[in-house]
């Protein structure tokens, strides 16, 4: 009994003091396991504070972290991390969106991310948040672009949702517009017959025999004197409107 009633006047006058006292951290007593109580000069107790687990609640998460590139996207395409993850391929390679039965739809997602809600399958733009459609990151912009054609590959091609498609487009031009990326020209090569005025399909046109004979090109062009009952039918429509017919002066 005299074992039992020590450490519960230990707690009481610990009690007592922490009260007491005007401190601006929050404490509280923890018992401590059984084994310590056979052990001596060792309180049965331990003082533990609420400072560090306030803390570390207010630290956001590591996914609502902001990126690092996001000042210098293009720094992220020559890191480590990034070859490790998509290696030489593009950002888009092997990417297959989840959709219902066997056809895929004609059309990409309006957008992955609605407010705080991303959803399964992100595109590969919204699932990396290292990767920033920025007119300065070429790198990035020339993996969206066909190298032989110079056209910009469709949506349903490389998966990204239409949200992510307008910031593409938007920043192909733009970059385009600063000199970052080159306007495609298809390179031609003209044989002299194709601009040869000697060939049969570019010579002049000899003109139709109407016109040497400075005659209508239709015969229906020429003037048709109307038949006499016609020209009565209307004379007769259009008696109140019509003026009297006056000789010459």
């Amino acid at each position: 009994m005299a074992a039992a009633r020590g450490p519960m006047l230990l707690r009481n006058i610990m009690g007592h003091m922490l009260v007491r006292a005007v401190v601006r951290r929050s404490f509280w007593v923890q018992n401590t396991p059984s084994t310590f109580l056979l052990r001596p000069k060792q309180l049965p107790f331990r003082i533990c504070s609420t400072e560090a687990g306030q803390a570390g609640s207010a630290e956001p998460a590591a996914c609502e972290t902001e990126s690092r590139f996001k000042e210098k996207p293009w720094e992220y395409l020559t890191s480590e991390e990034y070859i490790e993850r998509y290696g030489d391929n593009p950002v888009w390679f092997g990417y297959r969106r989840n959709h219902k039965g066997q056809v895929a739809p004609q059309k990409t997602r309006k957008t992955c991310i609605r407010g705080k809600t991303v959803c399964g399958n992100p595109c590969p733009i919204c699932r990396d948040q290292n990767l920033f459609l920025d007119y300065r990151n070429v790198k990035l912009l020339e993996q969206f672009i066909c190298p032989h054609s110079g056209i910009t590959y469709h949506p349903t091609q490389t998966g990204i949702c239409m949200k992510k498609y307008k910031q593409l487009t938007n920043a192909i031009q733009q970059a385009q517009d600063n000199g970052f990326l080159f306007f495609h020209i298809p390179f031609i090569s003209f044989h002299g017959q194709d601009y040869s005025n000697q060939h049969p399909a570019v010579t002049t046109t000899p003109p139709s025999p109407a016109l040497l004979n400075k005659a209508a090109w239709y015969d229906w062009y020429d003037w048709q004197q109307p038949p006499e009952k016609k020209i009565a039918l209307m004379r007769r429509i259009y008696k109140n409107y019509l003026r009297e017919e006056s000789g010459p002066p």
